[in-house]
């Protein structure tokens, strides 16, 4: 099968992807204060304590309709409440404390509860109910599945989709979205050549002067993905390299839950210059994650790359100078390249992160990327400086290849829409 028949099935499976997620209907929490008769309603009072690792009491039975304040208070370290069915996503401060949470039930059902922010080991297992009862009518059912009510939580060894450039295994819970940002500076952290000032080319000390490439150009991508399903999420980039945009899928087959396993996802993509008109190109990675322990997660992710012998190598600046050396056009149409990563959890929201796709069968020219972060998880943002040999951000471009000298300063930031 032909490069150019290949990236058609690739593109054609991610349209449909997407075509499908277009028939997913949004939906909202079902909790509000509201009166009684045009009167305040005095809400009944439920007091919950918090501690290592369980909520006390950790079954609550309220009214439909019923108008309810929780005052929920740490026994020991920080936690957080959240029942997701209900819109209800609260930190718990440690010294006693308590918080107010005030909300009426619209329906009857049973909503998991459980502790949002780590708190140690035992953090899983720290789960409740809140069951809200039809006319006082005991039974109802579920509102919500143990998936879905997983997907909400703060994953603190996989806190990000992407660790720098490679994915990650992290699902996006059902109908949610997330929004990432990606900032590479086209100056070389040793100098540059073509589109520094005279005088910068191979020059660290300029590096203050020039405030770390601020006044350089920079390569800007905007991501944008949406949970179509449970375990299934697409989404798009665009960056101003070459106006590059990349569409994709990502379908989780394996989750790891606890100390054994592994998790396991496909993802799909498909990308191509000036809008998609140009040197399109479509990519097939299976990406494999191990937690170990509670500090340390590992990656590995081989990818098949269709394409990747473009005209040009995309360790290019965005004014087009070429920053690793004269690119070489051969015979070698796609490459397979192993994507290698882990993320170290050196604080409870602090990371470091490394990543490495050394390109093994097809086309090789260039160095290949390798990049190293360090990162911080603030309630549902996630903000990374990151230093790398390729302002490259997406397979394809990860495929033509890195600067064989020269580093680049960049960031990405992630905000999570739950």
């Amino acid at each position: 099968m032909s490069s150019g028949a290949v990236s058609r099935l690739v593109g054609g499976c991610v349209a449909a992807i997407l075509v499908l997620g277009g028939v997913a209907r949004w939906s909202s929490p079902a909790w509000a204060l509201e009166s009684a008769g045009g009167r305040e309603q005095a809400p009944r009072v439920i007091t919950v304590t918090a501690s290592q690792f369980v909520f006390d009491p950790s079954e609550i039975e309220i009214s439909l309709g019923e108008s309810v304040r929780l005052l929920v208070r740490s026994a020991d370290v920080e936690h957080g409440i959240a029942i997701p069915g209900l819109g209800i996503a609260e930190t718990i401060p440690p010294g006693g404390e308590p918080i107010a949470i005030d909300f009426v039930a619209r329906e009857p059902g049973v909503h998991q509860i459980m502790c949002s922010a780590f708190c140690g080991t035992g953090h899983g297992r720290m789960r409740g109910s809140l069951t809200v009862l039809a006319d006082g009518v005991s039974g109802a059912q579920p509102a919500q599945g143990l998936d879905d009510i997983s997907d909400l939580e703060v994953d603190p060894l996989e806190p990000d989709f992407n660790l720098i450039a490679l994915p990650t295994t992290l699902r996006l819970p059902y109908r949610k979205l997330s929004f990432r940002l990606t900032h590479r500076f086209t100056r070389p952290l040793d100098g540059c050549e073509g589109y520094c000032r005279p005088g910068t080319a191979g020059a660290y000390g300029n590096l203050l002067e020039d405030l770390f490439g601020l006044d350089s150009p920079a390569q800007i991508g905007l991501e944008f993905r949406y949970g179509l399903l449970p375990g299934t999420q697409v989404g798009v980039y665009r960056s101003n390299g070459r106006k590059t945009i990349q569409i994709f899928g990502r379908q989780n087959l394996l989750w790891q839950r606890g100390p054994r396993g592994i998790g396991f996802d496909i993802q799909v993509s498909f990308e191509g210059l000036d809008n998609l008109r140009q040197q399109r190109s479509g990519a097939v990675s299976a990406i494999v994650s191990k937690r170990v322990g509670t500090w340390v997660s590992v990656y590995a992710q081989p990818t098949w790359v269709s394409n990747a012998d473009r005209p040009v190598g995309f360790h290019l600046t965005a004014t087009g100078e070429d920053a690793g050396g004269d690119h070489v056009q051969n015979n070698e149409d796609s490459s397979i390249m192993i994507g290698m990563g882990a993320r170290f959890r050196m604080r409870p929201t602090v990371y470091l992160v490394g990543e490495y796709a050394p390109r093994l069968i097809g086309y090789n020219e260039g160095a290949n990327h390798l990049s190293f972060a360090i990162e911080k998880r603030a309630g549902g943002h996630t903000f990374q400086l990151n230093v790398s040999n390729s302002i490259g951000a997406t397979p394809g471009q990860l495929a033509q290849g890195a600067s064989e000298h020269d580093w680049f300063l960049g960031f990405n930031i992630t905000r999570k829409f739950y």
